[in-house]
């Protein structure tokens, strides 16, 4: 283990941007389990406002805030758990020596930057919750939808760019919990997930042939 005073200007939420290999050994190595969960609450609550933000309006802002806040987190915790277990395997395959628990603190570290949007998901149901929603009915009647617009239309560009530094990020913390490169690690996550849609076709165009 790294000493501890190697980290101590390195703060997790600011240094995954540009020192993300640094930045998922450090929480690996020195973060308690309760930042591991404070990461957890935060990412789900963020995935479950963009989650609801694809939907109809089916429920309250409040109704929507609570249920994000509280399931969102329970949504990450199975999909990251089930993520990580097939990190592990697959790195196994490239050499990697990393245990679940360190490919577990590392997937959910690369989701860091999906935290940053949560501000914007929160402004944008409570400022214009008329364009929140996808169509809505309430956007087409409501003439002051405007700044809702700008801020899903910024909120939008935004999301593209974390999503595709996320990824970048995911493959450098793979690399870094198994010890080898972000290029295996690019692998190590493309690889299941091309196997995945192959068996989902595969599954689909079964069900077509035997339907007719």
């Amino acid at each position: 283990m790294r000493e501890a005073t190697e980290y101590t200007q390195l703060n997790p939420f600011t240094a995954i941007w540009t020192r993300p290999r640094e930045t998922v050994r450090y929480v690996i190595e020195e973060k308690p389990t309760s930042f591991i969960v404070l990461l957890l609450v935060l990412t789900g609550f963020a995935g479950g406002l963009s989650g609801a933000s694809s939907e109809e309006q089916f429920f309250s802002t409040v109704t929507v805030i609570l249920g994000s806040l509280f399931l969102g987190p329970l949504a990450v915790l199975v999909g990251i758990s089930i993520a990580s277990g097939i990190y592990l395997l697959f790195g196994k395959l490239f050499g990697g020596v990393g245990t679940y628990t360190e490919m577990f603190r590392a997937v959910i570290t690369s989701s860091i930057p999906q935290i940053w949007l949560l501000p914007m998901w929160l402004i944008w149901l409570l400022v214009s919750p008329a364009t929140f929603y996808m169509e809505s009915e309430s956007a087409m009647v409501e003439p002051d939808t405007g700044i809702g617009m700008v801020i899903g239309f910024i909120l939008l560009a935004a999301s593209f760019i974390v999503a595709v530094w996320t990824f970048v990020i995911q493959c450098k913390a793979v690399g870094e919990a198994h010890r080898f490169s972000a290029w295996k690690g690019f692998f190590v996550i493309v690889i299941p997930s091309f196997l995945l849609s192959v068996v989902v076709i595969f599954f689909l165009v079964a069900i077509l042939f035997t339907a007719f």
